[in-house]
């Protein structure tokens, strides 16, 4: 139930997902709420301060599912998913992988180019490793906006893409990153039963 199995994701992959979905999504609209304050707002150094810290967390939670998807290999396709569906998804995933690293890197980058870190809820501070140029800086910047807003067209491509399998084609791609299945009810439907 926690691995996954050849023909389904498990507990812990799952979790990843959408760990990650929810974060990547509550950041960006937190980001799209917070460039709207005012500096006199009670809100903008809180805000600035939970999205530092969330991007942080989020860039540590990439690594660590990165690292499980090592050790435990994801499951193939179902027999349902035609070749250039297959194509399609392995393009989706590369992509929005790199914008969940690219995303925090980049704010990091915006985060500390003065030389000072960033505090994570008062419990310790991710240092500066280096000051960066102005110029570098406002790239960074309007990379960490163009991709926010381009994660977010990735995604509802990708849960688009989710949906027409399990409501059209009737396959269980959606199904298996929502439900874990112990080896018994695998074993199980493998016997028939």
């Amino acid at each position: 139930m926690w691995r996954n199995g050849s023909d389904h994701y498990g507990l812990v992959s799952i979790g990843f997902h959408w760990a990650i979905a929810l974060a990547m999504l509550g950041l960006v609209a937190l980001g799209a709420w917070m460039v709207g304050l005012t500096y006199y707002d009670p809100w903008y150094n809180l805000s600035l301060a939970l999205h530092k810290a969330s991007g942080v967390l989020l860039l540590v939670l990439a690594a660590a599912k990165f690292g499980w998807r090592v050790a435990d290999r994801p499951p193939g396709f179902g027999p349902e998913v035609k070749a250039w569906e297959r194509a399609g998804a392995r393009a989706m995933h590369w992509l929005l992988n790199a914008g969940i690293v690219l995303l925090p890197v980049t704010g990091y980058l915006i985060s500390t180019s003065e030389g000072a870190g960033i505090d994570i809820f008062g419990l310790f501070d991710v240092p500066a490793l280096f000051e960066i140029s102005e110029g570098t800086r406002d790239l960074a910047v309007d990379t960490h906006f163009y991709l926010s807003y381009g994660i977010l067209a990735l995604v509802a491509v990708h849960a688009g893409a989710a949906l027409k399998h399990h409501l059209v084609d009737r396959g269980s791609t959606l199904r298996r990153m929502l439900i874990p299945r112990s080896p018994s009810r695998g074993a199980d439907r493998s016997a028939g039963g």
